[in-house]
């Protein structure tokens, strides 16, 4: 997905951070500690960059809808305040961006707007031609939501809040405007593949998360460390590794899967020292990177339904491995012990994404004279530093 995730944020917030999945992909900078890097970087105004325009001057029609200077420097703060924040200030708009080491962030902030517009609008009208309207209940939501903000950033005093969303570039209206759009994207969702892509057929879930590489497995867990976080001894070092060796060696002899696996079960019900062996009883489903490098890479060089042939170190402790087949039913994310979310949920949330991609890029744009000419290095050299109220 390109820059709908933006739409989700939104769904939650619609905040500062609504548009934080617009900037996904920014990576930690490794050449200099993130908070030294802010500490340099003065804090900065950027009305006057802002009064480059005026609010309302229309710089461009996506599939004849007009966006505005206002919503489209919204993203562009958005982007430029986060960048100059972690990365130090932007002096040469045409260098190549240090996290992306392609584009020049002229090319990363203009092109990165550009793209959320368009699958804001894009959903906008494809909503309209699929005769799709907001219910009362994502009204009533996107109520809620205004009031949880309210509390939560306003004390109560919805005036106050509605100037700290001024503080941010975001108009009562653009914020209410976002909510809504970001209400559509769950609503066409929903009606195409189900809440939680109950709509879609078992064997296409499957399939789709296997190709997504996504992988499930169960593990016995013992920790190398202390309650304390400290280091255990090598002597109880030695001990937990020999007695997962044990385990192992028990576990590898068993051909039936079925029993294989509830033998694994009951071994981790006796011995694992893992806290979310309650929370999810049917393993682990994940993708790259969302866990310890050792584990996945574990799963990944294990057959379906057969144990790593060694115990695993990672990070973290001692484990000893059961890769399983995939299932649409086991948990992948908790919100609660009652509220989760599976492999379907994922699965549409993909092909919802990659569908409002080609939305997007199907969108029909027509750029005004004003966004012709309009030079964000120019726009952003106009920021002014505020100095620390303690210099």
């Amino acid at each position: 997905m390109k820059r709908i995730s933006a739409l989700l944020i939104a769904a939650f917030m619609c905040m500062g951070l609504l548009s934080a999945c617009q900037s996904s992909e920014l990576q930690a900078y490794t050449g200099k500690d993130d908070t030294e890097t802010a500490k340099e970087t003065a804090n900065k105004d950027y009305t006057p960059c802002f009064e480059s325009y005026d609010p309302d001057e229309v710089m461009m029609t996506i599939n004849g809808i007009d966006v505005t200077w206002r919503e489209l420097f919204y993203f562009y703060h958005y982007d430029v305040s986060t960048l100059e924040n972690y990365y130090g200030d932007i002096t040469d708009w045409d260098d190549t961006a240090m996290f992306d080491g392609k584009k020049s962030y002229r090319d990363y902030v203009v092109e990165n707007g550009l793209e959320t517009v368009k699958h804001y609008c894009a959903l906008e009208s494809k909503a309209e031609d699929m005769g799709v309207e907001l219910s009362d209940e994502a009204r009533a939501k996107i109520e809620e939501r205004w009031k949880t903000n309210v509390e939560s950033y306003g004390k109560g005093d919805e005036e106050a809040f509605i100037k700290y969303l001024e503080s941010t570039f975001l108009s009562k209206e653009l914020y209410d405007h976002i909510n809504e759009i970001s209400a559509l994207y769950e609503s066409m969702r929903d009606e195409m593949y189900g809440t939680n892509g109950d709509k879609l057929e078992e064997d296409e879930v499957l399939q789709k998360a296997k190709d997504m590489g996504y992988k499930r497995a169960k593990h016995i867990f013992l920790s190398t460390y202390d309650s304390e976080h400290n280091k255990l001894s090598e002597e109880e070092l030695a001990g937990k590794k020999a007695q997962l060796q044990t385990m192992l060696d028990e576990l590898s002899a068993i051909v039936d899967p079925v029993q294989l696996e509830s033998r694994l079960d009951e071994l981790a019900a006796q011995n694992s020292e893992d806290p979310g062996l309650k929370t999810f009883p049917d393993g682990y489903t994940f993708q790259e990177g969302k866990m310890d490098q050792a584990f996945a890479e574990a799963v990944s060089d294990t057959e379906e339904n057969k144990m790593y042939p060694e115990v695993v170190e990672s990070s973290m402790g001692y484990h000893v491995i059961l890769r399983l087949p995939l299932s649409t039913t086991a948990a992948v994310e908790f919100s609660s012990e009652d509220d989760y979310r599976s492999l379907p949920y994922y699965v549409a949330e993909s092909m919802f994404g990659a569908l409002t991609d080609s939305w997007a890029d199907e969108c029909e744009v027509v750029y005004s004279k004003a966004y012709k000419k309009m030079d964000i290095a120019k726009i952003f050299a106009k920021a002014k530093a505020i100095e620390s109220p303690d210099k």
